[in-house]
C-alpha cells in the first residue's frame, strides 16, 4: 500500500448510490482523501447516510465540493459512476478542466464509455470497473445496501491490453471495495456485465418486480440468455455460456431484494440506460447480421414506456 506520507486523492462524481457506496468503503482508508463532486444545485451541508447490508446505519463524512478546475487539480483518480446516457455530456464538461495527470475510472451499466473517454480525454490514464453490488438511493440523502457483491477493475491500454506490469501503481484502489478483483481482461468482464444487465434489468422494469421475482419468469430469462449467448458466440467472445448463465442466476439471487436501476428509472419516469445495454447488443447484432427479436422487443417496450 501507499506510504503513510503519500496521500492519494480520489474524486467521485455525483451523489448516486454506487458513488456514495464507494465513499463509504473509502472512509477507513487512512492514506486516501476522498471528495464527492456535486452540482451547483446541491447543498454541500446535507448529511448523507448509508444503511449497510447488515442493517447498520453509517454517516458518510466525505467532503463535498462543486465540480471545478481548481477542485480537480489535486485529484489522482476521478471515479465516474454515472448513468450511461450522462457520460458524454460529463466528459465534454471535464475535457477543458481536468488535467491529463488525473486518471479516470468509468463505472456504469452498458457499453460505449471507453470510446467516449478516449475521444474526450485521450491523454488521461483510463480504468474501467464493474460491480454486482446491490445499493439504491431511498431518499436524496439516504442510501441502502441490499448486497455486497464483487468489484472488477482493469486498466484500458489498447497497445498492451494484458500488460499487468503497472498494477502496483494502483494498489491503493483496493480500498474501493472489500471484494475488489483486478482483471487483465476487463473488456470481456464488461461483456459479462452487459449480459447480466440485459437479462435482469429490462424484465424487472416491464414486470414491475424485484430481481428475485424473476425466478417466476424462468422461460423469459432463458430466451433472453439464448439470444445473448448466440450473439457472443458469433462475435467469438471468449466467454463460457454455461458459466455466464450460472453467473446471471447467482446475481439474481444475490440481489433478490433489490429493484434494478432500470426498474427505478422506468417507474419514476426517468430516462433509462437501455441504449447502452440492449441498444448496444442490437448494434452488435446488426454488425454481424444476426437477428435477436426478443431483445429487440424488450428494447422497444422500454423505449415506449420510458421518458
Amino acid at each position: 500500500m501507499a506510504d503513510i506520507q503519500s496521500i492519494k486523492n480520489i474524486g467521485i462524481i455525483g451523489r448516486g448510490a454506487i458513488g456514495v457506496n464507494i465513499a463509504f468503503n473509502l472512509q477507513l482508508a487512512v492514506n486516501i482523501k476522498t471528495t464527492l463532486f456535486v452540482r451547483d444545485n446541491n447543498d454541500l451541508n446535507h448529511q448523507l447516510t448509508l444503511l449497510d447490508a447488515d442493517g447498520n446505519t453509517h454517516q458518510i463524512n466525505t467532503p463535498q465540493q462543486f465540480l471545478s478546475q481548481q477542485a480537480l487539480k489535486q485529484i489522482d483518480i476521478l471515479v465516474i459512476p454515472v448513468k450511461q446516457y450522462q457520460i458524454e455530456a460529463l466528459l465534454q464538461e471535464l475535457a477543458p478542466i481536468l488535467g491529463s495527470q488525473t486518471a479516470i475510472l468509468l463505472l456504469h451499466n452498458g457499453m460505449g464509455g471507453i470510446e467516449l473517454a478516449q475521444k474526450y480525454l485521450p491523454n488521461n490514464p483510463l480504468l474501467v470497473g464493474t460491480t454486482t453490488d446491490g445499493v439504491y438511493k431511498s431518499s436524496p440523502t439516504c442510501f441502502s445496501q441490499t448486497a455486497v457483491g464483487q468489484f472488477d477493475i482493469g486498466i484500458v491500454d489498447e497497445e498492451h491490453p494484458s500488460d499487468n506490469g503497472e498494477q502496483s501503481d494502483w494498489e491503493y484502489l483496493e480500498y474501493l471495495h472489500p471484494n475488489l478483483r483486478w482483471r487483465n481482461d476487463i473488456v470481456f468482464a464488461l461483456y459479462q456485465k452487459i449480459a447480466v444487465n440485459a437479462a435482469i434489468n429490462p424484465l424487472t422494469a416491464l414486470k414491475n418486480c424485484k430481481n428475485g421475482e424473476l425466478l417466476n419468469y424462468h422461460d423469459d430469462i432463458k430466451k433472453i440468455k439464448e439470444e445473448i449467448f448466440d450473439l457472443y458466440e458469433f462475435m467469438n467472445l471468449p466467454l463460457d455460456n454455461h458459466a455466464l448463465s450460472q453467473h446471471i442466476d447467482a446475481v439474481i439471487l444475490l440481489t433478490k431484494d433489490n429493484y434494478s436501476s432500470m426498474h427505478q428509472d422506468f417507474h419514476n419516469g426517468r430516462e433509462t440506460e437501455v441504449d447502452g445495454i440492449l441498444g448496444f447488443l442490437l448494434d452488435k447484432a446488426k454488425e454481424t447480421g444476426m437477428k435477436i427479436p426478443i431483445i429487440q422487443t424488450l428494447y422497444k417496450q422500454i423505449k415506449a414506456g420510458s421518458k
